[in-house]
């Protein structure tokens, strides 16, 4: 328990959100402002929830923001319009409760889209059942959202149109400044973090380049960054062909020249730039050696030729939807888990005749934010906490009935506290969030009354206590024994993609058509998000589930690597008996990872490119046998 008290108040300085408090006020200020000069203080009220559109716009490229805002706004008006239509009738209103939950919960994880998930949503939805009762009124209402999210919508159009270019930059530049720090720390366990840091940004590159592509992008610039972004994903590979060849130490040369791209590219460098001048005998060095120089040529010629088209995979909206759906996801699975708790604690507090009832499905939603049922006891102990300091901060602000403007400024003061806050200490933000809330119940119904704490405090036990009840009931260790399959689901799809590569039927197929690195991309994701949750989860060995972290890691740098040789193509054919003791492997590990058998590894034939994956195979394999092993006894 002490455990617990401690996270309660642990915070994490690094995610202090500046700007994008800032961006909250101004836009909450702005709706409510507006309204009370135009004399109708009750529709910036209404107005106001379209502004929880740009809660969901944290990270990404301005293009896919602004995209962002627009969804989010019009699916929030969507959502206050049903809660208008169907708060008469209890049972369909918890049903459509639930369902909105459900898939806002996963439409946003499936599109790894970080932030508040489905909260705002069941929020703006709740609403209704404390605004009067007029079901004929929802598309006024609806509008008035709209024209909320319409601000939020114009304050990233003015913030992008000012650092329209910066993400894409940033996501690049990471790139490389984890190269240069790989490349002067390559071995150990410094090398080992900084692997997983340099494929993690590399990712983040490609997601927000991929979702760049938009009126202001389409100019060298733009295509600069991309053909960057692919000679930094091959120097990472080279990188790791070396690491497979037992080199412990680059020359010094290789990761300055990578400081210098990635100053370079933030503009702290100057074009003063000395090649690398490898004069020894390592062919492989000096390969790596001349794809630096011709990546500093890259960046800093300014009449350099680029390519008219550059090939890069758009994002397939609905195939990562429908990739998704499957039995074995997470995403589907707590999804449903989500919408479920979610539905039941709406017909509990309609049931049992509560006051304000939709603060327990929304403190209900909240604790359902935490992934795992650790985490969401951590999450209902923070609610709780918080919303009882929020609640005496909410006494001082009723006590006095602030009158309008006092409550226009201390909404966008404390709604952009919050947003400061929420990833920085969430039991802190609730300190904020709770009088915000009450200030806008109270306004909207006009009762400034301090009798609405006691009933509040109330609510949020009781809905945070349904939320982790059910958790436990419903989630508990579900993800523990799927982690196993999702494993073996990843290991099977590289061994197609193996099969296809070096066997004598080549794929004719360039990788932009193909569906299985998708797939595979698919299945890491959600190797890596059940991994996460297993370790938090109740009644679990946590070393047991920390045995498997190595074997994934492995698995998601050799599907770097077959990746980039998919790409390649034309790759040196193996035997028949080669590739069979290759597809052996992969089978005797996916065994072992699901029904834990026995095997003796396999010594593979050399490949002649792309070596690195033998070297990883070979790793998997003793990885395999030994943490498995360990794990079981």
């Amino acid at each position: 328990m002490k455990k617990y008290f401690e996270e309660t108040f642990k915070v994490n300085k690094k995610n202090l959100a500046t700007k994008k408090a800032l961006m909250q006020a101004i836009i909450v200020f702005i709706i409510l402002s507006s309204s009370v000069l135009f004399g109708r203080f009750d529709l910036g009220l209404t107005a106001v929830l379209g502004s929880f559109s740009n809660i969901y716009v944290i990270n990404g490229s301005y293009p896919s923001r602004i995209r962002k805002v627009i969804v989010v706004s019009v699916m929030l008006s969507i959502c206050l319009m049903l809660g208008t239509l169907t708060i008469t009738v209890p049972f369909l209103y918890a049903l459509i409760l639930g369902l909105i939950g459900m898939i806002a919960h996963f439409v946003l994880k499936a599109f790894q889209i970080p932030g508040p998930s489905s909260l705002f949503f069941v929020l703006t939805y709740s609403v209704a059942s404390i605004m009067p009762i007029m079901p004929e009124d929802f598309l006024n209402r609806g509008l008035l959202v709209l024209c909320g999210g319409l601000v939020s919508t114009i304050v990233v159009i003015v913030d992008a149109i000012f650092n329209h270019k910066k993400p894409e930059t940033e996501s690049v530049l990471n790139i490389f400044k984890n190269l240069a720090h790989l490349t002067k720390n390559f071995s150990g366990k410094t090398f080992d973090d900084a692997r997983s840091d340099t494929l993690n940004s590399i990712h983040h590159a490609t997601n927000t380049l991929t979702t760049a592509n938009t009126f202001w992008n389409k100019n060298k610039d733009y295509n600069r960054l991309l053909q960057l972004k692919g000679r930094a994903e091959a120097i990472w590979s080279s990188c790791l062909e070396l690491s497979s060849k037992d080199y412990k130490v680059l020359p010094i040369e290789i990761s300055e020249s990578l400081k210098y791209i990635y100053k370079r590219i933030e503009g702290t460098e100057t074009l003063d730039y000395l090649p690398i001048d490898y004069t020894g005998e390592d062919i492989y060095i000096s390969e790596l050696a001349d794809l630096i120089n011709n990546t500093v040529k890259l960046l800093n010629e300014s009449d350099l030729q680029l390519d008219k088209q550059i090939s890069y995979r758009k994002p397939m909206y609905s195939r990562i939807i429908n990739e998704n759906l499957s039995k074995d996801s997470l995403v589907l699975m707590s999804s449903m888990q989500y919408g479920i708790i979610l539905f039941a604690s709406v017909i509990i507090a309609f049931g049992m005749g509560f006051e304000r009832a939709y603060w327990i499905p929304m403190s209900c939603c909240s604790v359902l934010l935490g992934s795992s049922s650790l985490s969401t006891i951590q999450r209902a102990l923070q609610r709780t906490v918080g919303t009882i300091i929020g609640m005496l901060v909410a006494v001082l602000i009723l006590v006095f009935e602030p009158n309008t403007w006092t409550i226009v400024i201390l909404m966008a003061i404390l709604m952009g506290t919050a947003e400061l806050l929420i990833a920085f200490n969430y039991t802190i933000a609730v300190m904020f969030i709770t009088p915000n809330v009450l200030l806008m119940s109270a306004a909207i119904t006009k009762h400034f009354d301090t009798y609405l704490v006691v009933p509040r405090i109330t609510d949020v036990i009781i809905g945070s206590a349904i939320g982790l009840i059910g958790v436990l009931i419903v989630g508990r260790n579900q993800a523990s024994k799927k982690l196993p399959k999702t494993i073996n689901n990843t290991l099977r799809l590289q061994a197609n993609i193996l099969h296809t590569l070096f066997s004598s039927n080549k794929y004719q197929h360039s990788i932009a058509d193909s569906t299985i690195i998708r797939e595979m991309h698919t299945e890491i994701m959600n190797t890596k998000a059940m991994y996460q949750a297993a370790l938090n989860e109740m009644d679990n060995n946590v070393k047991k589930v920390e045995y498997l972290y190595p074997i994934i890691f492995t698995v998601e740098q050799l599907a770097f690597t077959l990746e980039r040789a998919y790409e390649k193509g034309n790759i040196s054919t193996l035997s028949d008996q080669s590739i069979g003791l290759y597809l052996t492997t992969y089978e005797n590990i996916c065994k072992k990872v699901v029904f834990n058998t026995s095997y003796e590894p396999i010594e593979l034939p050399q490949l002649k490119e792309f070596t690195s994956i033998r070297t990883e195979l070979m790793k998997l394999q003793s990885l395999s046998s030994n943490k498995l092993d360990k794990k079981t006894s």
